[in-house]
């Protein structure tokens, strides 16, 4: 590259398009990053919570630590120090975060028939530059990142970037830079894309859908299609809530339903949950249970923008020299998209197995009529792929600054 750079203080801009529509094979349970990507999640959504009350709110654990994960390979000195502490990995190797993150986009990569799950990568840089080869090289080595120069100077800019996002997302994210570049400015630009579309092991029968009050929070209700289905699912009844796992065809992937109790709320499960005993709940804290389960259709779409790091976001004390000299990140982006219905996740058309049971059980009724909390992991990797909370089905698209 040659070393022309402008007289402005430069800047990255790092966006994250995530769309929900996922599988996984292989055994990375117990992975350290694991357990730091999923606390990270649950930091920034109790966050979001508390910003944001009795709002429609989804975000992806994954592919927030894995972009963020992606841009601290060229953090040095308070700044690397800093984005370690907020992702979680100061007790961890860039060595062994960049190893295990390889590993697991290969094992979270599945294009079959009922499961499709696809993650991607790809770095921006303005022509003249100067990018440190070392950190392209483990983003393409560890990353699969695709590396292109851009003029960010050319209005067109714009449209490439939101081309890539929407043929990442399979359309579901179609616009994701506009109004984000600075045509002067702006050095480099870098996307995290994640695509999930899973089928439910059992599916839903449309027939049995009917509308019913949703309960909101506070008072009042919404009349919407809510799903019924009566099968043997893994369930849970723990302090203040009802919870289920629903697995998707290839059962390696699940959602979870938490329903607070009519005195509880999504706040007061979402305190109680952590990286650090996700994995013991969500591996020994369900049983095999008969459950007569009514649910919401529902779609979020969501947007926000996330600043959190000081050092990183300031151009006085940001010190991303293993990138590009004097850079500092100037916007971090977070989209995603989540529909759910009688299909799956995002699903066409479904084929499926209802689980099965050696003895019959009493039936439990879960009535998801009021504002509730969902969570998508791969049980191999034990990896929360998105979270979210639905205070009002009705609310499809939510925007925010954080």
């Amino acid at each position: 590259m040659v070393n022309v750079m402008t007289q402005a203080k430069p800047l990255i801009a790092v966006y994250l398009l995530l769309c929900t529509m996922g599988h996984t094979s292989m055994s990375l349970a117990d992975q350290p990053l694991g357990v730091a990507d999923n606390g990270f999640g649950f930091r920034l959504f109790k966050q979001l919570a508390k910003d944001q009350p009795c709002t429609n709110i989804s975000i992806s654990p994954y592919s927030t630590a894995t972009l963020l994960q992606t841009v601290s390979n060229g953090a040095q000195g308070k700044t690397m120090a800093e984005m370690q502490y907020l992702l979680g990995t100061t007790e961890l190797s860039f060595a062994a975060v960049n190893a295990a993150n390889k590993a697991f986009a290969q094992s979270l990569t599945s294009t079959s028939a009922h499961l499709i799950l696809k993650t991607a990568n790809a770095i921006w840089y303005r022509p003249g530059t100067v990018v440190n080869p070392a950190f392209i090289s483990t983003n393409q080595q560890f990353y699969g990142a695709t590396v292109e120069a851009l003029n960010f100077a050319d209005p067109h800019s714009v449209d490439i970037i939101n081309a890539w996002a929407s043929d990442r997302t399979e359309g579901k994210i179609r616009r994701i830079a506009d109004g984000m570049i600075d045509a002067r400015n702006t050095q480099l630009f870098l996307a995290n894309a994640l695509y999930f579309k899973g089928r439910w092991s059992s599916p839903f029968e449309a027939r049995h859908t009917n509308n019913r009050a949703f309960h909101l929070h506070g008072g009042g209700e919404k009349v919407i299609p809510m799903m019924q289905q009566s099968n043997h699912w893994e369930y849970r009844q723990g302090p203040g809530y009802q919870a289920v796992r629903l697995p998707y065809e290839d059962r390696n992937v699940s959602m979870y339903l938490f329903l607070p109790d009519i005195h509880s709320a999504v706040e007061t499960i979402l305190g109680s949950l952590s990286g650090n005993n996700w994995q013991r709940l969500s591996k020994s804290g369900f049983s095999s249970q008969h459950v007569n389960l009514v649910m919401p259709k529902f779609k979020v779409e969501y947007s926000v923008e996330l600043l959190g790091m000081k050092a990183a976001f300031s151009g006085q004390s940001a010190d991303f020299s293993g990138i590009a000299p004097g850079i500092f990140i100037s916007a971090v982006r977070h989209k995603t998209f989540v529909e759910v219905n009688e299909e799956g996740t995002e699903a066409a058309a479904v084929t499926g197995a209802a689980a099965t049971l050696s003895a019959v059980r009493e039936i439990v009724d879960m009535i998801v009529d009021r504002p509730f909390l969902f969570l998508i992991e791969d049980k191999s990797t034990e990896m929360i792929l998105f979270m979210g909370a639905v205070f009002n089905p009705a609310d499809n698209y939510i925007e925010r600054s954080h």
